[in-house]
């Protein structure tokens, strides 16, 4: 078999490498929905998420690699970036409605820019499913909003931050209530706030909550 890479930048599940052109996932809980989707994804002609190519000897995910880079933080995004995020994500949600007859959408759960592959500075790709689940667009699409625009941080004004959303929002949709987005934001927050077993990560999801509702709570 080809050399195995462990993948690096973003923030990778352990046990999944590159060989060659593929990448390999071990089995987990919900490998069966993974593969489901990424099929589903593909069949629906959706180009910007890894197809599904079986499984190795080693019971392990197969699928495509996605030539470009990975980044290691969120950094902070230009407008053509966050624009081309956001249209991306609603390709993504678009290619997974119907996939579930409860739900409207598959929610990636960790739309950050370190789950995206980019090329030449634009975001083309998304990685890294395992968190994937069924759910509503908002839910999905507050936490993307958060992490791409990095909600919290002391470099941007509260006005500019707002120009920010509005513009990473109507590149989602046109009519997409902003008021609502910041709520399925804040909500987000403070799960992350209130998840346990990483102190730092639980400091800083208060710290953005606390920004969030002092600066551009509706």
């Amino acid at each position: 078999m080809t050399n195995e890479e462990q993948l690096g930048g973003g923030r990778t599940t352990p046990g999944v490498v590159r060989v060659g052109k593929t990448v390999r996932r071990p089995p987990a809980g919900n490998s069966g929905m993974l593969e489901a989707l990424l099929v589903y994804m593909s069949e629906r002609g959706f180009d910007g998420a890894p197809r599904f190519l079986g499984l190795d000897e080693q019971g392990r995910l197969t699928s495509s690699y996605i030539e470009g880079a990975v980044p290691s933080e969120l950094g902070m995004h230009d407008d053509e970036v966050l624009g081309a995020a956001a249209r991306l994500i609603r390709s993504y949600h678009d290619a997974t409605a119907g996939f579930s007859s409860s739900f409207e959408i598959v929610c990636h759960n960790d739309l950050s820019p370190c789950n995206f592959v980019f090329v030449d500075g634009v975001p083309v790709g998304l990685i890294d499913f395992d968190a994937a689940a069924p759910g509503d667009r908002l839910w999905d699409l507050g936490y993307a909003a958060w992490l791409w625009l990095d909600i919290g941080t002391d470099e941007l004004s509260p006005l500019e931050q707002q120009r920010r959303l509005d513009l990473f929002a109507r590149a989602y949709d046109p009519e997409l209530s902003i008021e609502a987005l910041i709520v399925a934001m804040i909500g987000r927050q403070r799960l992350l706030a209130a998840e346990p077993g990483n102190a730092a990560r639980e400091a800083w999801a208060s710290d953005c909550l606390n920004w969030t509702l002092e600066n551009i709570a509706p």
